[in-house]
């Protein structure tokens, strides 16, 4: 019997967090239904932002220890890890989850920040910094907000408990990294390669 219930598959969801991605970047109206859509679309690109880096920083921390187990067999070192595209994340304020999607290109850049970071290579402030940056970009350029989301706010708060100040202000993601600083993402190999 045919059920007019039946739930999305997975593929079907990701298909559709991508379509309303795509969508709210594509949208011209200054309507408050356009705004609406573009916030609600920020705060899961918030959400995915933040669940690329801790996938990046995890899979490193593993990937690390394949290899180190490898070596001391003599065995030849794991491929390094890549980042999923699509992240299920909990709606906030409710039980249920959905699926996430930024551009790909966007989720390789963070994913190798949390890489990078995991393997010491940059720390917490640089860190912040950088998905900042790709944060501001998201909302300013794609999503047309005046006001960008502060990206990666767990390490932020994680950092301000140790008793750190972190300035960088959502939609300070450049002017962080400094005039004349180097910026760490230069040079960051390809994505998916710690410490390339």
């Amino acid at each position: 019997m045919f059920s007019f219930f039946q739930k999305e598959t997975p593929e079907q969801l990701k298909a559709q967090a991508k379509a309303n991605y795509e969508k709210a970047a594509a949208l011209k109206s200054t309507s408050r239904e356009s705004a609406s859509m573009r916030v609600r679309i920020a705060l899961l690109a918030k959400a995915h932002l933040d669940s690329v880096f801790i996938e990046g920083a995890e899979r490193t921390g593993t990937w690390q220890e394949l290899c180190m187990l490898a070596i001391a067999n003599g065995q030849e070192k794991p491929e390094p890890p890549t980042p999923t595209y699509f992240h299920r994340v909990k709606t906030q304020g409710t039980e249920n989850h959905t699926y996430t999607w930024i551009p790909e290109d966007l989720t390789d850049e963070v994913f190798n920040i949390g890489a990078r970071y995991q393997t010491v290579q940059i720390d917490a402030h640089q860190s912040i910094a950088m998905v900042q940056r790709i944060a501001d970009e998201i909302c300013q350029k794609d999503l047309k907000l005046d006001a960008p989301f502060k990206a990666l706010q767990f390490l932020r708060d994680e950092l301000e408990a140790a008793g750190e100040t972190v300035n960088i202000p959502a939609g300070g993601g450049a002017a962080a990294l400094g005039e004349g600083a180097v910026d760490p993402e230069e040079d960051n190999g390809k994505p998916g390669t710690p410490g390339a």
